[in-house]
């Protein structure tokens, strides 16, 4: 299962993590992990500025933490990709688990 976790203050996404893999299908064919995926390095790279975020990738973790103040329009860029895995989840609950961390 892949874990998502996020932290939301002040109504702003500051940080997304990813972890695990979703073991829908065999290597290649795992179309939710393909998608989370591609969710996330997409997002990664429409960051306006990603010196101001701490970016790990590696297989099966993913992390994007910002590092100072949220520019509105990366705001929008992290919102949106917490949606789209929002709306994966809907659909495969028992692969993926989106949370909000307190």
């Amino acid at each position: 299962m892949i874990k998502i976790n996020f932290l939301e203050t002040d109504g702003r996404v500051l940080k997304l993590e990813a972890i695990g893999h979703a073991d829908y299908d065999c290597h290649g064919k795992d179309i939710v992990c393909s998608a989370v995926s591609a969710i996330l390095v997409g997002g990664c790279n429409a960051l306006e500025n990603q010196k101001e975020y701490f970016i790990n990738i590696a297989a099966g973790n993913l992390v994007i933490d910002t590092k100072n103040k949220i520019t509105p329009h990366d705001e929008i860029v992290m919102r949106t990709v917490l949606t789209q895995l929002q709306t994966i989840e809907e659909s495969y609950k028992a692969f993926i688990k989106v949370s909000k961390k307190l």
